[in-house]
């Protein structure tokens, strides 16, 4: 490989938390008597939590943010799950790099959570969250500092997620960007955000991984 560092999305890249990030908003939702609008919130995923409630919610966001933080923790370990060949394409991975990462604008206690209860702890030795940066995505910050994390240069560094958030928070540090289909965004969604590279696979993110 000839980039160094690989750094990760969190929900809908490594993790398959989409069911349990739409079952809490929906419980919430109805419980607040919020519309949900055929799940319009789900666009939000990749956002600060906060940043969502306060487009659904207005001046309720608070109580939101609150609800939803509390009726998720009651589902989490149920729901949460590493997507089906993100284990074995990061052992594949891991001896060809120098170091991966995760970048989130999830909050530490949660990300830590499904880092650990999934075993992604195994590859994945650090983490930026939504706490660590002043701007979050599509911001350029995060991505930065998680090569910061990894004493990494964007020139050695490839950045993997599943939205227009992730993307444009890859380029904005200037790393190579990898959009992955299987998380929030299709494939022609990903296409209109332009990352360099698209994989619908995991066989395909490790043949794109090696390759660059």
């Amino acid at each position: 490989m000839l980039r160094d560092y690989v750094l990760f999305d969190l929900d809908g890249t490594l993790l398959d938390s989409l069911p349990l990030i739409e079952a809490a908003f929906y419980h919430v939702f109805k419980q607040m008597n919020i519309p949900w609008e055929n799940g319009a919130v789900m666009k939000t995923v990749g956002l600060p939590l906060r940043d969502a409630c306060r487009q659904f919610a207005g001046e309720r966001w608070q109580e939101l943010f609150n609800n939803y933080i509390n009726h998720q923790l009651t589902l989490h370990d149920q729901y949460i799950k590493v997507y089906k060949g993100a284990l074995e394409t990061l052992d594949e991975i891991k001896p060809l790099v120098q170091g991966m990462g995760v970048v989130t604008s999830k909050r530490r206690p949660m990300a830590e959570r499904g880092i650990d209860v999934t075993g992604l702890n195994r590859y994945l030795k650090h983490l930026v969250a939504l706490e660590d940066v002043e701007k979050p995505k599509p911001h350029g910050e995060p991505v930065l500092r998680g090569l910061g994390k990894l004493g990494a240069s964007p020139e050695q560094a490839v950045f993997v997620g599943d939205s227009y958030y992730d993307i444009e928070s890859g380029r904005n540090a200037g790393v190579i960007t990898v959009g992955v289909s299987w998380g929030m965004a299709s494939r022609e969604e990903l296409q209109a955000c332009g990352p360099d590279f698209i994989a619908d696979t995991w066989p395909e993110l490790a043949a794109i991984l090696k390759g660059l």
